[in-house]
């Protein structure tokens, strides 16, 4: 009998442990799929494999997505081998993001694309490996000097979805009595459903003289080689 009371308890606390946000970034990288020579750039274990089945997958580290152990600085291919690169949530991660980002520009084929995303508010993760944020003004000054032509970065996450973000991490990484936790992974699966005003104007700074997005977790970043 308590074991029957029990289940659903544990599908409820099971469904409420599930990142919120994840999906969307993993919807947006299957709108690249492609059977053109790609690579995915710090691949894990690639759940989106799927979609490319002329996929190089690449990491520091072995997993079940990996078939090249590589460093994204030292990248073992010649110029031009790949047609586009997918890179998701990677760049963070980097000691040298510049050189890491010629690397890329030096394996794509000349008007290859490239497809990125990178956090921007977010918490520490993957420690001591976790070096850097960027901006949207940063991401295309990277990829500008590193010879792209940065097509779009757009916001991934509206406001609310950013504190949901944060506020399920909280829960995940920080060691709370069971209320406290499932209550935070309730309230932030809440409040990532809850629509952004869409009228609402939006600053980049306090004095409200610079209009435009000023908090996302996550930026998608789209950009071909020139």
């Amino acid at each position: 009998m308590f074991k029957s009371m029990a289940a659903p308890f544990r599908a409820i606390a099971h469904r409420l442990e599930s990142k919120v946000g994840k999906h969307v970034i993993r919807n947006q990288f299957r709108e690249f799929a492609t059977d053109r020579r790609t690579l995915d750039l710090g691949c894990g274990r690639s759940p989106i494999a799927d979609g490319f089945p002329n996929r190089v997958g690449v990491d520091v580290l072995p997993d079940t997505g990996v078939q090249v152990i590589a460093d994204a600085h030292f990248l073992p291919f010649a110029g031009g081998s790949f047609e586009q690169i997918i890179c998701s949530e990677v760049l963070e991660h980097l000691y040298e993001p510049a050189r890491a980002a010629d690397e890329m520009a030096r394996v794509l084929q000349k008007d290859g694309q490239l497809a990125l995303t990178v956090p921007f508010v977010y918490p520490v993760h993957e420690a001591p490996h976790d070096y850097q944020r960027f901006t949207s003004y940063g991401l295309r000054r990277l990829f500008v000097s590193s010879g792209f032509d940065v097509q779009q970065v757009t916001e991934l996450f509206t406001e609310e979805q950013t504190l949901a973000i944060l506020l399920q991490r909280v829960a995940f990484q920080r060691r709370d009595a069971a209320l406290r936790h499932y209550a935070y992974l309730l309230l932030a699966h809440l409040l990532f459903r809850l629509p952004a005003p869409a009228r609402a104007l939006r600053y980049q700074d306090v004095s409200r003289k610079m209009s435009g997005p000023f908090l996302t977790a996550t930026y998608l970043l789209v950009a071909r080689k020139k």
